[in-house]
């Protein structure tokens, strides 16, 4: 399958932000271990060192057999360390067109991030295949539902307040999948190597989605 056709199967995808590249395999493990088939490592724009650091974050998980993204990509150059280093998505938490167009160019998912409905409307326009609507905070549910319901023609996914007892309200929107870090990738849980319960964390979190299937 393609990478689209994979985010719309699994609809989850996990987020790691902050982690540290000695720990990025352990991790992929643990959230495979979960269930987890799709896992987004962003780039730190504070950090002067985070194309290279990234990048091999990126490659490392590359070689756990899942589905790798690179997320918080403002520019060109993070593009090309993205999907040299083995990415196959690339997201944004904002919209940028010579962004989506490096991303379109060298063959990979374009996901950047919106808001509002010009914002979206726009960002799909200029070649997004998936838009992020982002930020959204747990109890904007009413919001994205509003925001959505002319936009059925734009597959959109959602980031930001996902955790599991909003999973299935957020995807009854039509959103296309769901992503989240902060409820499953804890840096606490990171630093103490607490693979285990990261496991079972991914396990709550798909079997939100799995809750939503079964409707």
């Amino acid at each position: 399958m393609n990478t689209f056709s994979i985010i719309e199967k699994e609809r989850f995808i996990a987020l790691a932000r902050h982690v540290e590249v000695e720990m990025i395999g352990d991790l992929a493990d643990a959230l495979i271990d979960g269930g987890i088939r799709i896992l987004e490592i962003t780039f730190d724009p504070g950090s002067p060192d985070t194309l290279r650091q990234t990048a091999k974050a990126i490659e490392t998980a590359a070689t756990k057999g899942i589905l790798i993204g690179a997320g918080t990509v403002f520019t060109e150059e993070a593009v090309n360390a993205a999907y040299s280093a083995g990415a196959q998505f690339i997201v944004s938490p904002n919209t940028d067109e010579r962004v989506i167009n490096r991303t379109k160019a060298l063959g990979m998912l374009s996901i950047p991030g919106a808001y509002t409905p010009n914002e979206i409307v726009n960002a799909w326009k200029l070649g997004a295949d998936i838009v992020k609507i982002f930020p959204v905070l747990p109890h904007q549910l009413d919001y994205v539902k509003v925001l959505t319901s002319p936009l059925s023609h734009i597959d959109f996914m959602i980031t930001g307040g996902v955790n599991p007892e909003n999973i299935a309200d957020f995807l009854a929107t039509g959103a296309i999948a769901v992503a989240a870090g902060a409820t499953l990738v804890k840096p606490d849980l990171v630093k103490s190597r607490n693979w285990h319960e990261i496991t079972i964390l991914a396990r709550k979190h798909l079997e939100a989605i799995e809750k939503r299937s079964d409707r």
